[in-house]
Formats: structure tokens, sequence, C-alpha cells
């Protein structure tokens, strides 16, 4: 039969049969289908490994602290905040690159795109080479090379990695897959050349995973189990292998746990868009209950299946409330439940009879099961990044049922692959389009993710952020009612969603209905007294709203009032301080007006217009020999100042 199935597959020709080929047409499809990626700019997480990364930005001068620190401390850039996610995280290989990269060439967006497409190409590569010498043992060369060229295949089209290839922060997905690979590649030298110089090799290259991205640690299991099930190596020589991984992931682990403890669930949020397994009750969230979160979680295994099967749409932001709350009262958590015990039923099932099925279900479980929520949370319900690995196992499958169906119907084979290549690369390429900047995917993809209140709130910032470089009035005012309406949606779905009140107040601000800004910064300090922001925003909106009320409005008494509450929140602001003046001065109160004008001079004594206001009070009040006095300092510190005067009344 294996001698049947060999001749069938020698009459592809050689684009199917010889390996060289396969591997150079693997590379460039993979770098031709992101090639539109290279001159896009950053976008969403590209900030917390590259441009807005504190240590990132040091070049190479910020490698010790990259290494000793939290991944996400460069960007909070606050001791604490870089833990909002459950057990913090530790991926620094691939933020020293960056910033080895960032010492050359800066925030250059193109650069760093390039290096993703370098990193997918050089992964598709070697999973080619690798899943070739791997199934030779038990299915023949001829054989094992055309199921690797379609499984990898696949893999290299599927439009689910868009995510990991166009979003530079997905280079972590992409060296933590590299890397395990390469430490395959090398327990496979090491087996054929029985050198220990290659177990050495594989450890180190296994570290390196690890320290890409923690998820690396799966392939201490799936090259131990590869090497039995598919590689013919006895039980206990996959054990063996399994003990030479274990000293490169203990000691990832003691170095993770020295930086940033030992408890991988510890600080377990209470903030929604931290911990989406949270629900509002009487006012407060409180966490789901055990069913709810667990029919939740089946749920999202489910959809990721769908994603797999059909990858369409695609969206960056799966975010509360994209996904609902479940209950096992539904069907779908029950019918995910089913599949997936069938899935390990099959892992045991096909052990001997369909090795590959089963290792491939392995590939598939394992790393989902890390990002699952199941074993510990990871601060998300889904994300299309996290089916990068395991995509593989779903690759490996439609690679097999490819070559089977074509062991028949050799000529329908290629057409197949060639009609999949196509509908598959022209979601990809679109897709990449989305992934341009903020902008452009932000306002995508709240089409796809119009309950996430995280994208709205996102899709909110956009559009009031886009009105600095805007002119035409009309534009301004519908950028700014979109904001509110996003914003308002936001807040709907997240009633303590401080960032959209926020923002929400900054749409008022800019709207001039400075009483509505106002009840928003107050209600974000009413919960969280120490924001920077919306303190300092709320005492901008007293002052604007005291200016307005003073010089449009002629309510001084009013003007006082909440330029008063203003001064309060911030003391050393000489504008509120020489606003407060006039104020006082257009009541007649002069001395409260003099008062407040040697405060702006002691605090600015370089500036002309504190002078100058003393100048114009001393007038009104009939004191000529101070009044001049005063315009002579002003005008010694700005000899136009009484021209800009006459020019701005």
């Amino acid at each position: 039969m294996k001698k049947q199935i060999e001749t069938k597959a020698s009459l592809w020709d050689n684009i199917w049969t010889n390996s060289k080929w396969q591997g150079l047409i693997i590379a460039f499809v993979a770098g031709l289908l992101y090639i539109n990626t290279s001159l896009h700019d950053f976008a969403v997480d590209d900030g917390i490994v590259v441009h807005k990364n504190e240590f990132v930005k040091k070049g190479i001068s910020g490698i010790p602290d990259i290494l000793s620190k939290d991944t996400f401390r460069g960007f909070f850039n606050k001791e604490g905040k870089d833990k909002l996610v459950a057990g913090g995280r530790y991926r620094p290989l691939t933020l020293v690159v960056f910033s080895m990269v960032y010492e050359l060439v800066g925030p250059a967006a193109p650069v760093y795109h390039f290096l993703n497409i370098l990193a997918y190409a050089l992964l598709c590569f070697l999973l080619y080479k690798l899943f070739g010498q791997m199934l030779a043992p038990s299915l023949g060369t001829l054989t094992a090379g055309i199921i690797a060229f379609l499984s990898v295949l696949v893999f290299t089209i599927h439009p689910l990695h868009t995510e990991v290839v166009a979003n530079i922060k997905g280079m972590d997905e992409i060296a933590a897959l590299l890397f395990s690979t390469l430490c395959f590649l090398a327990i496979l030298k090491a087996i054929e050349t029985k050198l220990n110089v290659w177990i050495g090799i594989s450890m180190l290259y296994l570290f390196l995973g690890l320290m890409s991205k923690e998820n690396a640690i799966c392939f201490l299991v799936l090259i131990p189990a590869g090497l039995w099930l598919l590689y013919k190596q006895s039980f206990g020589q996959s054990i063996k292998v399994f003990f030479y991984l274990l000293i490169p992931t203990f000691l990832f682990l003691i170095i993770r746990g020295q930086i940033l403890g030992w408890n991988p669930i510890a600080g377990q949020s209470g903030e929604l868009l931290n911990n989406p397994f949270l629900k509002l009750v009487n006012g407060k969230y409180v966490f789901f209950t055990a069913a709810e979160r667990y029919a939740t979680i089946f749920y999202t295994l489910f959809k990721y299946i769908g994603l797999l099967l059909f990858p369409h749409p695609l969206t960056y932001d799966y975010y509360p409330k994209h996904i609902p709350i479940q209950n096992f009262a539904k069907l779908i958590p029950w019918l995910s439940v089913i599949i997936h015990l069938l899935l390990l039923v099959f892992v045991f099932k096909w052990r001997n009879s369909k090795p590959l099925l089963s290792w491939s279900i392995l590939i598939y479980l394992i790393p989902l099961g890390l990002v699952s929520n199941l074993i510990f949370p990871i601060g998300t319900f889904m994300g299309e990044r996290f089916l990068f690995m395991s995509s593989l196992g779903f690759a490996i499958v439609v690679g097999w049922m490819l070559y089977q169906f074509g062991i028949k119907t050799n000529n329908i084979l290629k057409y197949a692959v060639i009609l999949l290549c196509i509908v598959y690369s022209i979601k990809v390429i679109s897709r990449n389009m989305d992934w341009k900047n903020d902008a452009t995917l932000i306002l995508h993809d709240v089409k796809n993710s119009p309950n996430s209140a995280k994208i709205n709130n996102a899709v909110g910032g956009i559009l009031l952020d886009q009105i600095a470089s805007l002119k035409d009035s009309s534009i301004i005012k519908k950028n700014i009612a979109k904001a509110k309406t996003h914003l308002m949606k936001a807040i709907e779905l997240h009633p303590f969603y401080f960032d959209a009140y926020n923002l929400l107040g900054n749409a008022y601000f800019m709207s001039k209905d400075y009483v509505t800004a106002a009840e928003k910064y107050e209600f974000v300090l009413k919960y969280v007294p120490e924001d920077s922001e919306a303190h300092n925003n709320l005492h901008l909106t007293f002052r604007e709203n005291g200016r307005n009320k003073g010089m449009y409005e002629n309510k001084p008494q009013e003007a006082i009032a909440l330029l008063t509450r203003a001064l309060q929140l911030k003391p050393d602001d000489t504008e509120t301080i020489s606003l407060l003046g006039v104020g006082h001065g257009v009541i007649g109160e002069y001395q409260k007006a003099i008062e407040y004008f040697n405060k702006v001079i002691a605090l600015q004594p370089e500036r002309a217009e504190g002078y100058f206001n003393l100048y114009l009070t001393y007038m009104n009040m009939g004191d000529q020999g101070r009044a001049q006095s005063a315009l002579a300092e002003a005008e010694k510190r700005d000899p136009e100042i009484s021209k800009k005067f006459n020019g701005n009344k």
C-alpha cells in the first residue's frame, strides 16, 4: 500500500515533489502575502513594545531594565500598573531585539514590520523542514514532503495570522514558535548524529522560545510526543528528551518567578478590561459564577473552531462585551464541551492507527489550553493571535486530508490547493490594509465588534484626536458627535469605564458644554481621586467656563466662583490667577485684583502680562504713578505689550 501511495504521489510535478522548490515556495509565499505591511505605521499594541516603551526607546542601554522587569513596565512606566493582568508578563527577548533596532533606526515602523515579515517567512520555511523530517520515518520521504508542504502552506496563508504578522507586537508569537521549531530540529539532529552538542543547542533554543513568550512551554510536551508518535522513538527515549528540555524550562521559570513572583494568577484584576469574567450586579462588579465562567470559556473555544474553518470577519478586539455571558442552559457551550472531549478521545484512539492526527490534535489543544482561561486568567476572552501556535494542528489535519483526497484525484487536488491559496490570500492582503495604523484598524474593526467597550472607547479617542488636523467646522462637529456616540456606548457596556468618561468629558469640553464636561471628570475623581488626567481636565474645564462666563456672558460673579474652583485644583496656574484678577477688577474689587496679579508676577517674573494687568488696575483706580511704574516694567519685558493688548482688544 505504501508503494502504491508513493507511486501516485510521484505523478506530481516538481512544484509538489521537489523539497527544495517546496521550501522556497513556502518562504516566498509567506513574504509576498505580507509585503504590503512593510510601509505601515505602528498600530494598537505596537506602542507597548516599541515607540511608547520607555526601555526600548533607550536602545541598548535599556536592555538591563527589559531583562529585569515585567514586559509591560516600560510601557506603563509605573510600578504595579504593569501587573494589571493576573500574574504579569515576562517576554524580554523580542523587546531586547527591538531595543537594538531602535538604537540603529529609532521609531522607523517599516523596519520593524520588515523584521516581522522575514521572521514569519523563516518560521514557515523551518516548519516545512521540520514536518518533512519528522514524518519521513513513518510515511516515507516523498509522502512526508507532500503532506508537510500542504500543511505548512495552509498554515502560511491562513488569514488568522494577520494579527500576528501585521502587528509588530506579534513578533513574540512568531519568535516563540520559531525557536520551538529550531529546538525540535536540533533534537532530530541529535538523534540522527548521536552528538550531544545538539541536545545542548536544543535546550538553548527552547530557552530563547520561552524568553520570547511563555507559551513555548507547550513544546516541552509536544516534542517528546512527536518523537514517540511520528519519529518512531521509544517511549523511554522520548521521556529522556522531556527531561533534557525540563532544564531550560526550569531555568526560565526560576528567572520569571524571581522577577514577577511565583503566583501565576496573583492580583486577579477587578477591572473589566483586564478581567472579562466580571458582571455588574447592583452597581458593583462581581465575578462570574463557575457555571457562567466555564460556559463562556467553552463558547469561545467553539468560536475558535469557527474562525479556523471560516476566518471572517476578523477583529483585533474581543474585549467585553463582544463575547456575551454564557451559561450551560445554552446549546453552544455543551456542543463545545462534547467536541473537545471527543478530540481528547481521538488523541488516545488514533495514537497507533493515525499518529499524525493524534499529534496534530495535541498541537491544537495544548497551546490553546494555556490561553483559554481554563488554567489561569489571561485578561481577555479570546484573540486571534492566541490561535497562532494551535493553528498548526488545524493546518496539519487539512494538509493530511488534502493528501488523502489527492491520492485518487490528483489533478483536482491541484486546483483545490490553488483555489484555497487565492481565497485565503485575498483575505490576508485585504486584512493587512486594515492594520495600516491605529485609525484605519480601529475605525474598521468597530463594525465587527460593536459591543466591545474597549473599541468604542478607542474610536472616540481617534475621532477626537483627528480634530487637531481638521479645519472645516462642520466636520469637526460631526467628529465630536460621533465620538460622543461611541463613548456613551462604551460607558453603556462598561459603566465604570473611567477612560471613556475622561474622553467623553473632552468631547463636551470641545463642544464648550463645560457643565457636562465637569460632570464626567468629577465622576472619575469620585472613584479614582488620584486620576491626574481627570484632575487636570476638571481644572481646565472650570477655568475655561469661568473665562466664558466673564468675557462672553458678562457674569463676573459666576466667573469668579468657577475660577476659584479651578484654582483649588491647581493653585499655581498663572492663567487662572490672572483671570481671577481680571474678574475682581471688573466688579471693582481692585485690591483683590492687585493681590492676584502680584501672585502672577511672583510665579512668572519675566512675563509682561502680570505687570500690564497691574497697570490697567491702577489706571482704573486713578493711581497714575503706580500705573506708569507697572507699565514701565511690562514694556521692559515686552516693548510691544501695549500694541498687543490694543490689537486683542
